[in-house]
């Protein structure tokens, strides 16, 4: 087993033909997590629905939580988020949560500079026409739905995979 330059760690294997395989074990993924209204602001804190979705432990944020690795919070840096990001694998989730205005601010970042690789949207069937606005620094990317999954408080969950 070699490791390369960027730290990724490969395995030569030989097919039955001859021919080296190199496998890569990957990065850890940047993963965040956010209800917006069907407006794209943030819900406010005391709102029923995003209650439930702060609390439902089966389909709401400590779903997600429970499975991430590490839980990053506004203040951690962006470049030391990169630096570790490389030397983990694939299964390696880092978590950030949008629950009011400063992980919202650090979520932008985090779009603004392509870091997420996934992203779990609460999308709640309600509207404000103003506040804290989740959607203005997604950069143009590609994204592939994952899953899709309505609640019979009318709540979607979107997850999204960015692609390539």
């Amino acid at each position: 087993m070699r490791v390369s330059v960027l730290g990724f760690v490969r395995a030569s294997v030989r097919n039955k033909h001859g021919f080296h395989a190199f496998l890569t074990r990957g990065m850890a993924k940047i993963q965040v997590i956010m209800a917006l209204t069907l407006d794209g602001f943030l819900p406010h804190e005391d709102e029923m629905l995003m209650r439930w979705v702060r609390e439902n432990k089966r389909h709401g944020f400590p779903r997600w939580q429970r499975q991430a690795t590490f839980h990053i919070y506004p203040h951690y840096g962006l470049m030391d988020l990169l630096n570790v990001k490389e030397k983990h694998d694939k299964d390696c989730i880092y978590l950030a949560g949008v629950g009011d205005g400063g992980s919202a601010e650090y979520a932008d970042g985090l779009f603004r500079y392509n870091l997420v690789d996934e992203t779990v949207l609460f999308l709640l069937p309600l509207s404000y026409g103003g506040g804290i606005p989740l959607t203005g620094e997604f950069r143009s990317a590609r994204w592939k739905l994952l899953g899709c999954k309505t609640f019979s408080n009318g709540i979607c969950r979107l997850m999204y995979k960015r692609n390539g």
